[in-house]
């Protein structure tokens, strides 16, 4: 089966009898659950040029040439707006040691609510955006391209700076709800 922005199609040549059933939107909640994924912090301005930020787990390097990523935006959020409006925005990939960090980033906020890092080390990117200077990584970008996606809005933006500064740190990880940090390394 394919699918197209307005659902799924039928495959030729496949029955449309062997499609599994949908599950509820809980199930799927509570399997993707299960799947462990690296912390960023996504920062911009808003409209009028102050910081904001959310802590996100959903990113992914897309391409090389042009260098992209992207981070997938609930639609709700007052992230979420600021994006659109934005020259740039950035991320920040969390240490080990910043649950802190992410917890703040992941707090629920009234209207008007600001955010304040002033209690974390960063420095200004490229377009004014705020980049944390403790984590392990960062990705600075411009718009890309922006998905629809339900919920969510898939931002893709192209890569004009990325910076390493793990020294001896890990990744920060989220997996069953739970930040925690990567285990023995396989293989």
């Amino acid at each position: 089966m394919t699918t197209s922005a307005s659902g799924p199609r039928d495959v030729p040549g496949f029955p449309t009898s062997s499609r599994p059933a949908q599950r509820p939107a809980a199930d799927f909640r509570e399997a993707v659950a299960r799947l462990a994924g690296g912390v960023a912090l996504l920062t911009t301005l808003d409209p009028i040029g102050r910081d904001c930020g959310l802590t996100v787990t959903a990113v992914s390097s897309v391409s090389l040439d042009p260098p992209l990523a992207l981070v997938c935006v609930k639609k709700d959020g007052f992230v979420h707006d600021a994006l659109f409006v934005a020259d740039g925005w950035s991320l920040s990939m969390l240490a080990d040691d910043q649950v802190e960090l992410a917890r703040y980033g992941a707090r629920s906020r009234a209207p008007g609510d600001r955010d304040d890092f002033t209690g974390w080390p960063t420095r200004r990117a490229v377009h004014g955006e705020l980049v944390l200077t403790s984590g392990v990584a960062a990705l600075e970008c411009e718009p890309y391209d922006w998905l629809d996606a339900g919920d969510h809005t898939i931002a893709l933006g192209r890569v004009v700076r990325a910076t390493t500064d793990a020294g001896d740190r890990a990744a920060l990880i989220h997996v069953d709800r739970r930040y925690a940090r990567p285990g023995d390394v396989l293989g």
